[in-house]
């Protein structure tokens, strides 16, 4: 796992498990095209060229071919090619939101970030039970073209950063796909949380490595119709503000984990950290000597920085952890500014949805109520109905707090919408259900 000849990289760029990079520019996605890119990796269909156009052609040969009064085309073409009903039939088709020859690098690279997320996950096809008989038919001719035999789409399973949210992601969207129709209402909706939930919950974990396979850790939202007030210490104190402190650690360190790593080979920090043996010790150590001459030398230190020889692989995993923050550190080092854009521009691209400015509170983070609903639903699953407790852990499960303030404005915000049964006064016995 580690490489075997380690000398310093020449840069502080990574490629693996988050696209932070250090320009603004990196940060311009299309939320489409990143959406179609997943959906090809997720049902196994490769990538096309030609886009639309060319399925309407065969769409339009199906049709005419089956229909006793041809010019009857000219009314399916307005019904679902002129206005974007073709992706209401089913999540696959969205693979057109991704050309084969138009995927911009940096919605790759946030596509790959879900990908990664799936860890090896792919589901055959979404049901066609719901849908009639001409969208049966599109969805027939979408299948016999774009897919005939195996696909030549494959993921790679390795072990994903966070596995407690992995294994959730998979098990949300295979409940989504059996509701093909709530999924594309709600697709969009469904990426832009598990972006939040994966970035944020990376960063709480980031410098936990020691300690094994990452948990679910704290982070408090509120209701965006609710107050926020220094007085909610949870939400002051592992809310928005303990999550942009620990977003700092995500490049450098992450930097770090895949520059003492054998290329394609690259594991997670905490995963590192449990392979390293005595030999490994040892060439890590010459590696941080190694690390500091050549920084200081391009001067990317403003403070002289030194090097302790270890036997002890945790102190020595530490210091070179340590090295890469301390070049981005406003104290130690001269390439601050690289670090702030990631910070930027991971909150303001990726994480936004779920931020708000809030007065002399400053910033919170909070979920609005189409949200709410998308996650209650997710957390009830494959069941009919969970206890209000139950709902909250499944909340916290991925990674989603509320204190007991916010808790009872859920509990307010379910009895508005009518999925709320009440067997006593008690919070255990109110039950909470699905609306799909």
């Amino acid at each position: 796992m580690i490489k075997d000849a380690l000398t310093p990289p020449n840069n502080n760029a990574f490629n693996t498990f988050l696209p932070l990079r250090t320009k603004d520019k990196h940060y311009n996605f299309c939320w489409d095209t990143v959406l179609g890119y997943f959906v090809h990796i997720l049902y196994g269909k490769s990538l096309i060229s030609g886009g639309i156009d060319g399925f309407k052609e065969l769409c339009e040969k199906r049709f005419t071919d089956k229909l006793d009064e041809p010019e009857f085309w000219a009314v399916l073409e307005k019904m679902y090619f002129e206005n974007e009903q073709l992706f209401k039939i089913s999540p696959e088709l969205l693979i057109f939101k991704a050309l084969k020859d138009e995927v911009d690098t940096n919605s790759k690279k946030l596509g790959d970030m879900f990908v990664g997320l799936l860890n090896g996950l792919t589901i055959d096809s979404s049901p066609v039970n719901e849908l009639n008989f001409l969208e049966k038919e599109i969805k027939a001719e979408f299948d016999s073209f774009y897919v005939t035999g195996k696909s030549k789409v494959s993921t790679k399973a390795e072990l994903a950063y966070l596995p407690f949210l992995s294994e959730l992601f998979k098990q949300d969207l295979q409940f989504l796909n059996k509701r093909p129709h709530y999924l594309l209402n709600n697709f969009n909706s469904v990426i832009r949380l598990y972006g939040f939930l994966y970035i944020s919950q990376m960063a709480l974990n980031i410098k936990n490595w020691a300690n094994g396979e990452p948990t679910s850790r704290p982070c408090f939202f509120i209701i965006d119709n609710e107050k926020a007030s220094d007085e909610r210490s949870q939400v002051k104190n592992f809310g928005y503000s303990q999550l942009h402190e620990y977003l700092e650690y995500l490049f450098p360190y992450l930097f770090m984990n895949e520059a003492i790593q054998a290329k394609g080979e690259v594991k997670p920090l905490w995963q590192l950290f449990e392979s390293i043996n005595e030999n490994d010790v040892t060439k890590l150590n010459q590696f941080g000597r190694d690390f500091i001459e050549d920084r200081m030398q391009r001067k990317w230190y403003n403070t002289d920085q030194n090097w302790l020889d270890s036997s002890d692989k945790k102190e020595v995993l530490q210091q070179l952890l340590s090295l890469s923050h301390a070049q981005f550190d406003n104290k130690k080092g001269r390439l601050t500014e690289y670090n702030d854009t990631v910070v930027k521009g991971t909150l303001g691209n990726i994480l936004d949805p779920f931020i708000q400015r809030r007065g002399r509170a400053g910033q919170v983070l909070t979920f609005n109520q189409d949200y709410i609903v998308l996650l209650t639903n997710l957390a009830i699953g494959e069941r009919n109905k969970l206890r209000f407790h139950e709902i909250i852990k499944e909340f916290e499960a991925r990674g989603v707090f509320f204190d007991k303030q916010s808790q009872q404005s859920l509990i307010d915000f379910y009895e508005r919408m009518g999925n709320v049964e009440r067997m006593s006064d008690s919070g255990d016995a109110v039950y909470v259900r699905k609306t799909v």
